[in-house]
């Protein structure tokens, strides 16, 4: 333990132990970091206002810092939108300082632009984590098919490199997509049938990907009510908040060479 001279502005130090000597360097440790820097921070009374980590020497990968950081943002997370009583974490927060000691400094300004762009990836992906919560929190009478239909068309927009396209009864008719349309009959509200696409810029495909998600936004059990847990029926959506989580992490990242479709057949079984 390297202890600070007394005129330092340090007022509190974390020790985490990392197991292992081997593992150190491994997603799941990089996961339990980044939480635990968020729970620091937020733990302390709300009054921490900078953070300095120092990692050893053996942590060079850039992948630790992705995970540290999806973890720390996704640590953070709270849905204020239903709460009379607001929950702020970290709210004096407003740095914290990874310190990396790399075995050589022959590469030390290309590793630091490495691990910051690390850094923003795994910012990015906790913001896909924190909408697909925020979607799943949402109650019935706020979030139904059209206005997750809304999100889509959103996410969309503000990504400036998806299409969207959403089909309502009528489309979903024409195609014959009658069990689909069968599920959501006794809802007032129409089906909402997404289907948004990534194609990369400049537009070489290797390789195409599908990710499909359950869009039921509430689950009553339709001829054979649910008598128990009816309250949390609004989490079977879980599959399409996942599905459009990683579509706006992949809008906002544009990864070359992919591309991808995201589906989701939004309806409520009433």
């Amino acid at each position: 333990l390297r202890v600070l001279p007394p005129y330092a502005p340090t007022q509190r130090y974390v020790l985490l132990g990392w197991g292992r000597e081997d593992a150190s360097s491994s997603d799941v440790v990089a996961h339990k970091m980044g939480a635990a820097i968020a729970t620091a921070c937020h733990e302390a009374g709300g009054k921490v206002a900078t953070c300095q980590v120092l990692f050893p020497t053996t942590v060079v990968e850039p992948s630790f810092f992705q995970h540290l950081s999806t973890a720390f943002y996704s640590a953070l997370y709270r849905d204020n939108r239903f709460r009379s009583d607001v929950q702020t974490t970290a709210k004096h927060l407003t740095s914290v300082q990874l310190v990396v000691v790399p075995p050589s400094s022959d590469d030390s300004t290309d590793d630091a632009a490495v691990t910051t762009e690390a850094i923003r990836i795994g910012q990015i992906v906790a913001r896909g984590c924190n909408l697909a919560k925020d979607i799943v929190n949402a109650p019935h009478n706020v979030l139904n098919s059209q206005s997750l239909a809304d999100t889509a068309r959103t996410i969309a927009a503000q990504s400036g490199c998806l299409e969207c396209q959403i089909w309502g009864a009528a489309e979903c008719e024409a195609r014959g997509m009658g069990a689909y349309l069968g599920v959501a009959r006794g809802s007032e509200t129409e089906p909402q049938f997404i289907h948004l696409t990534y194609r990369p810029p400049g537009g070489d495909i290797k390789k195409t990907v599908g990710c499909v998600g359950k869009g039921l936004l509430f689950d009553t059990g339709g001829y054979n009510i649910k008598v128990a847990m009816m309250e949390k029926m609004k989490f079977d959506c879980g599959g399409a908040a996942a599905v459009l989580g990683a579509a706006l992490a992949v809008g906002a990242l544009q990864p070359p060479g992919v591309e991808v479709h995201f589906i989701v057949a939004a309806c409520e079984n009433m």
